[in-house]
């Protein structure tokens, strides 16, 4: 199936939730709201096509995805600092290098910090003004661009569009073919996929990033290669 990734022995934060008062919906700034991607933490860049985000909701409480974990916990503000309070995490396993950015990413979250939102961006800080993390607002997102490619051996390009129910989240699925190339795109979780048609026992599998979409008939299997060889993947029904 999937190739086996190294097995990862360190831990993530796993913690129970504290007791922690949250903020009242009217004191959480409109433009603190939303879900945030990680672009730097502690000076120091993020792995690529791995999205580690925070999602801030003006209830109070906080959460989102570490990098193979999801989080929550809840917070409170000060003027211009913001307190994370200790957050109650999944406890899966992912590869070290993905482990070890989660561990930096929910430590740089317990403690006081500064905050400002500049641009789409949002910084926090420590006391002493040493950025922490950068994140970039999500509600936004870029127009994107257009990439047209010249396949020399085909006559013509066969497009078709499948929605599918993954896991509860609405999935697209373009299938494109055209001479010798088969391609599927797709966006889940806020993450769009170009994944490229790989040899398969059965049904058509294709490979893209960090993700394996294997389709089979009426339904669909999407595999996050991150996991490991033991992940057993999100099941995506066809809806019409």
């Amino acid at each position: 199936m999937l190739k086996a990734l190294i097995a990862a022995s360190c831990a993530c934060v796993l913690v129970e939730l504290a007791s922690m008062q949250t903020v009242a919906a009217e004191k959480v700034p409109e433009e603190l709201v939303g879900t945030w991607l990680a672009e730097d933490i502690g000076g120091r860049g993020v792995i690529d096509d791995l999205q580690t985000t925070l999602k801030i909701r003006e209830d109070g409480a906080y959460g989102g995805m570490a990098g193979c974990n999801n989080f929550t916990g809840t917070f409170s503000l000060s003027d211009a600092t913001i307190s994370f309070g200790s957050a109650a995490a999944t406890r899966k396993m992912c590869a070290p290098a993905i482990m070890d950015q989660e561990q930096k990413f929910l430590n740089a979250l317990g403690a006081e910090l500064g905050w400002k939102i500049e641009g789409g961006k949002l910084t926090l800080v420590r006391s002493n003004g040493t950025p922490v993390m950068r994140l970039a607002s999500m509600k936004y997102p870029s127009a994107g661009a257009e990439v047209m490619l010249r396949i020399p051996d085909a006559s013509a390009v066969d497009r078709k569009t499948v929605r599918y129910d993954c896991g509860g989240e609405t999935v697209e699925a373009e299938y494109i073919n055209a001479g010798p190339v088969s391609l599927v795109t797709f966006a889940i979780g806020g993450t769009y996929i170009v994944a490229s048609s790989v040899i398969s026992g059965s049904g058509a599998r294709y490979a893209g990033g960090r993700y394996i979409w294997w389709a089979k008939g009426e339904e669909a299997t999407l595999f996050d290669v991150t996991k490991g060889e033991e992940d057993p993947g999100v099941v995506c029904e066809r809806k019409d």
